[in-house]
């Protein structure tokens, strides 16, 4: 039976400790399930509206650790909105509620207790346009940091900083202009700077809505190794209306699509199928999945 979760009414942890636990008093063993270390996401029915229209229907899959997992499908068949429940996005849309079941290394995210707020520093995101603050490349990476408390000192800031351009594969490149402002980048170095600016306040994972769609090839490249390399210290779920770029750098991959409604016209999303990226793009065991990765729609 679904249960309707309150994505707006929540509980502030104020004693938030290193670990994976993100709320304070012991759960309900129903909201604390046994979950294998490697596991980071599982979705159980996980539906997700939009006032009365259901957005997405009955989600269910399971995102490991260290790996890169990649959205692919149709405009509109509801990527993005699965993105953003990961991260509790959602609940910035006023009329936007979740049902079913999303937990989070055991922890259900939508659980009363949950802060959001520390939802989202452990689990950060990059948009599809890059976006950073029109402050300096310096302060567009330490803002993170300043604000959760993680630097006390100038010192450790800038280490944070450092470490955190090094990650992104960008300290070379700016080192010596920290001050400058980083609206004078060029667009993949924005990225990557915004990537730098989610992975400074030492996330667990990183989502990624279509990063590289405004980027020259280029720039594209050196983003895909650039996730490569990050998986090794992070989980990824990147969405991506580009085939050839989930087949390149993704270990799972889930389609997408939609069902389109006989009686009102209305369009669902929803998961047609769920596998290792390699079986998906060779073998997949839909009909669907195959005539979408072969090109024959979409």
């Amino acid at each position: 039976m679904e249960t309707q979760r309150e994505t707006m009414d929540t509980v502030l942890d104020e004693d938030m400790t290193e670990d994976v636990t993100l709320i304070d008093d012991e759960p309900d063993t129903a909201s604390e399930p046994d979950t294998p270390d490697d596991l980071v996401f599982e979705l159980d029915e996980l539906n997700v509206y939009y006032g009365s229209f259901r957005a997405v229907r009955d989600v269910d899959m399971q995102v490991k650790s260290n790996e890169i997992t990649a959205f692919i499908g149709p405009s509109g068949c509801g990527k993005t909105t699965v993105l953003r429940c990961f991260n509790r996005m959602n609940d910035l849309i006023e009329t936007a509620r979740v049902t079913g079941n999303l937990h989070y290394h055991g922890v259900d995210l939508y659980d009363r207790r949950v802060d959001p707020v520390e939802v989202r520093r452990r689990i950060g995101m990059v948009f599809q346009k890059p976006n950073p603050f029109p402050k300096s490349i310096y302060d567009n990476i330490a803002y993170g940091p300043r604000v959760g408390g993680l630097a006390k000192k100038g010192s450790e800031l800038d280490e944070i900083v450092e470490t955190s351009l090094r990650k992104a594969a960008l300290w070379d490149e700016v080192k010596d202009r920290l001050k400058d402002s980083a609206l004078g980048m060029s667009g993949g170095q924005q990225q990557r700077l915004c990537i730098a600016r989610a992975i400074a306040t030492s996330p667990d994972v990183v989502l990624m809505d279509e990063p590289c769609s405004a980027l020259d090839p280029i720039a594209t490249a050196r983003i895909e190794e650039l996730m490569q390399e990050l998986k090794d210290e992070y989980s990824i779920v990147i969405v991506t209306h580009n085939m050839q770029q989930a087949a390149r750098v993704s270990d799972q991959t889930a389609f997408f699509s939609v069902e389109v409604s006989s009686e009102s016209d209305t369009r669902t999303g929803i998961l047609v199928e769920f596998d290792r990226t390699e079986q998906i793009f060779s073998n997949p065991s839909d009909e669907r999945t195959e005539n979408y990765v072969t090109g024959r729609f979409g």
